[in-house]
C-alpha cells in the first residue's frame, strides 16, 4: 500500500526562466500569475502537460523560483480516488480546443484534458470540498490557485476589461 502522506497542488510562474510565450499568453489571457499547475504527490507531478502530449506523471524537482505550492490537507483527500483517476486518463491527450472553454462555449472533450482542468477534477474526485460546486473545464491555473487559497479572482482578460468598462461609467 502506497502511502500519500504528502500531496500538493504546484503553479507554475509565468516569470520561470523556462517559460514559453505559450506560458506568458496563458497566464495573461486567464488574468494571473500562472500558466500550468500539477498535483504533487511525494515528489512526482500529476497532470496533463501540452509538453508532454496530455496526461503523465514523472519526477518533481522542487523549485520555489518556478513554482508556487499549495498543500492540501491528507483529512481533506482520499488520495486513491485520484489515482484512479490518473490512471483511467492517464493515455488522454492533451485539449488544446478545451483552453478556449474559459471564455467561450465550446463543448468539454472526455477524452482529453487541459492542466488545470484535469488537476480540478483530481481533486473533485479526491473529495477536496472547494472543488463539489466547480466546473473543471471552466478552471484556469490561477482560478484553482485562488480557489484552494480562497482568494478573489478577477477573471480571464475579457471579464477584466468589462468590468473596467462598467466601473468608469459609474
Amino acid at each position: 500500500m502506497n502511502d500519500y502522506n504528502t500531496v500538493e497542488v504546484a503553479f507554475y510562474k509565468k516569470t520561470a526562466k523556462k517559460a514559453t510565450i505559450y506560458d506568458k499568453i496563458v497566464a495573461w489571457w486567464t488574468g494571473g500569475d500562472y500558466c500550468h499547475t500539477e498535483i504533487i504527490i511525494n515528489g512526482f507531478q500529476y497532470s496533463s502537460s501540452p509538453r508532454d502530449g496530455g496526461v503523465r506523471v514523472k519526477q518533481h524537482y522542487r523549485d520555489s523560483e518556478t513554482w508556487d505550492y499549495v498543500k492540501i490537507s491528507s483529512s481533506d483527500i482520499d488520495i486513491r480516488k485520484g489515482i484512479k483517476f490518473f490512471h483511467k486518463t492517464k493515455h488522454c491527450k492533451y485539449d488544446w480546443r478545451g483552453i478556449f472553454g474559459f471564455i467561450s462555449p465550446i463543448s468539454d472533450r472526455e477524452d482529453r484534458y487541459f492542466c488545470s482542468e484535469w488537476c480540478s477534477k483530481f481533486l473533485m474526485i479526491s473529495g477536496v470540498e472547494e472543488m463539489f460546486d466547480k466546473n473543471p473545464s471552466k478552471i484556469s491555473p490561477m482560478r484553482l490557485y485562488n480557489i484552494l487559497t480562497h482568494t478573489k479572482y478577477e477573471g480571464n482578460i475579457i471579464k477584466r476589461t468589462i468590468n473596467r468598462i462598467f466601473k468608469k461609467g459609474n
